[in-house]
């Protein structure tokens, strides 16, 4: 007998997939969204943490890209709570299903919970010893001082350019990732895009969360002192911002589809 079995959701499905996904998120209580927020600042820590450890070995950023998703393959099939792509709740606001304070509340409480998972991690990981100490890094350590370095020059606009691109790809993969059935389909469809954004250069929020503190530390700065980091982390957050939306604007007509499934699927215990 043929196997009539099918990989992927069809379109139905995923819109119905999307729309439960938008509401479940919106009700999850604030205590858990910080720690599924933590959780998921360390998967990106990983994935970053595996990133720099393939440059350092010479594979390339097209390789090191692949390794990176690793991060985003954690936070989907693991489960954890992602700034990036909670931008999909916009979809739940526009629609009427979703009030905007649990929006700006999901968004700020997990947006906290991804900076101390990931600082916590490049903390922790200078803390290891695997860099080497500050006056005689490692290759590795060498390493993500440059990188550290490269991000925070930067310039505004271009960081904000670089993280619309990137979130656009992020959302892809996430959407891409809800449509597939078997966790080896959900896998391809995270890492291809995920690797096109790192090997392209594009900026994520979250990644720079740990790699920007983890460069500063490792050659000595005190953790309290790396601030700097923002000059970087915030517009590239406010490109992450505007690549989610317009990734969702580009195509007005799954965007009304999912309105509709927003509706559709909105339950009593929304309101609560």
């Amino acid at each position: 007998m043929t196997s009539s079995y099918v990989p992927s959701l069809n379109p139905n499905e995923a819109n119905v997939a999307i729309s439960q996904l938008g509401i479940k998120k919106s009700n999850t209580k604030p205590w858990q969204l910080l720690l599924l927020g933590i959780l998921a600042g360390l998967y990106i820590g990983f994935g970053g943490h595996l990133f720099l450890v393939t440059l350092a070995a010479g594979m390339g950023k097209v390789i090191g890209g692949f390794m990176f998703s690793t991060g985003l393959i954690l936070v989907v099939i693991a489960g954890a709570e992602l700034f990036t792509g909670n931008v999909t709740l916009v979809v739940g606001v526009v629609s009427g299903v979703i009030p905007k304070r649990k929006m700006i509340t999901n968004w700020v409480t997990v947006y906290l919970g991804n900076f101390i998972g990931a600082f916590g991690f490049s903390w922790l990981l200078v803390q290891s010893g695997l860099l080497g100490p500050p006056e005689s890094l490692n290759s590795l350590g060498a390493l993500s001082v440059r990188v550290a370095e490269a991000k925070l020059a930067i310039p505004f606009a271009q960081a904000v350019i670089r993280g619309t691109f990137c979130n656009m790809l992020v959302i892809l993969a996430i959407i891409m990732a809800v449509m597939a059935k078997d966790i080896i389909s959900k896998i391809v469809c995270i890492a291809f895009p995920i690797t096109c954004f790192v090997a392209s250069g594009f900026e994520h929020c979250v990644a720079n969360m740990y790699l920007i503190p983890l460069g500063l530390m490792a050659k000595g700065i005190p953790a309290g002192e790396t601030a700097v980091m923002f000059g970087n982390i915030l517009p590239v957050t406010l490109g992450n911002l505007i690549g989610g939306i317009l990734i969702l604007l580009i195509h007005p007509n799954r965007l009304n589809q999912l309105q509709v499934l927003f509706t559709r699927h909105k339950s009593d215990a929304f309101y609560g």
